[in-house]
């Protein structure tokens, strides 16, 4: 019940406050598991998932976010789980494993961090694991203006035009997961990385704001 009215909530702001618009919808497998892997720009990022996505879906956010205390009974509620960054968290791992394992949708950022100096911080290699693992699709998508309606040091965020974008689904080529193997799998980690940020270029080039005479 919680992670429904929430998302009717954030949906209404991301379509009405930020004027959302979302393309590409028929990318998305009709049913999970499958991983849907995003660039990270900002925490507008979690109203701008919902222009696209229609069912439930699970994805995690940082750890130190789970100690406040309402704030982590909601976002638990709403199909998040705490990941501690840069320690190779098996825990939440597992969580995502068993959530692919039952059919589920999981949604990562594998950058694991906002981007806020422009530079483009290296792909993670666990959405790849996952998806050898449970041989699901990993489907591609694209934020943009989540940062420029929340950057770095905002209260509130602004009412800026908020666009995503899904891509083709992907189904990589089998790969044993093995520390022999971890060049490959950053590989195709670095692939599906590329394909987002090549989404991302086509929403800047249909905003406005980069748009030449």
């Amino acid at each position: 019940m919680i992670y429904w009215i929430s998302y009717y909530i954030l949906k209404f702001f991301a379509l009405v406050y930020f004027r959302g618009r979302a393309d590409g919808l028929e990318n998305l497998p009709a049913e999970g598991p499958y991983i849907g892997v995003l660039n990270h720009n900002s925490f507008v990022d979690v109203a701008a998932i919902t222009l696209v996505v229609k069912t439930r879906i699970t994805t995690m956010a940082k750890h130190s976010l789970f100690q406040i205390p309402f704030l982590s009974w909601w976002l638990r509620a709403i199909g998040l789980f705490p990941v501690v960054r840069d320690s190779g968290d098996d825990q939440a791992f597992q969580r995502a494993l068993e959530v692919l394992k039952k059919g589920g949708v999981f949604f990562i950022a594998p950058e694991g961090t906002r981007l806020h100096n422009g530079q483009q911080p290296r792909a993670r290699t666990g959405f790849v694991r996952l998806a050898q693992m449970v041989r699901c699709p990993v489907v591609p998508v694209a934020l943009h203006g989540t940062r420029e309606a929340m950057p770095p040091g905002a209260i509130f965020p602004r009412p800026v035009r908020l666009s995503a974008i899904v891509g083709e689904a992907i189904i990589l080529p089998p790969v044993e997961c093995t520390p022999e193997t971890k060049p490959l799998l950053q590989k195709q980690a670095d692939m599906v990385m590329l394909k987002v940020y090549e989404l991302v270029e086509v929403l800047k080039a249909r905003s406005p704001r980069h748009r030449t005479a």
